[in-house]
């Protein structure tokens, strides 16, 4: 159980940096990672960005909850 809990706070915490990092105004995951922002626009960038929220929101909540769960069990 230890095991899965500390890969979901793996996994959590990745797609949570990830997202945060595409939720960027200055180009998304080229800039923040090697500073190379490409020029594409997706079309609907609101619909995105909402989607990009709401997974930012609930990778947030999974990781807190897996960091205080993680201490009491065996």
């Amino acid at each position: 159980m230890k095991t899965v809990l500390i890969g979901l706070l793996f996994l959590s915490g990745i797609l949570f940096v990830i997202s945060v990092m595409l939720m960027s105004p200055k180009g998304g995951l080229g800039l923040g990672i090697g500073g190379v922002a490409s020029s594409n626009e997706y079309g609907s960038k609101k619909s995105i960005e909402s989607t990009l929220k709401k997974v930012a929101l609930v990778t947030g909540i999974i990781f807190v909850a897996v960091v205080l769960y993680l201490p009491y069990v065996q």
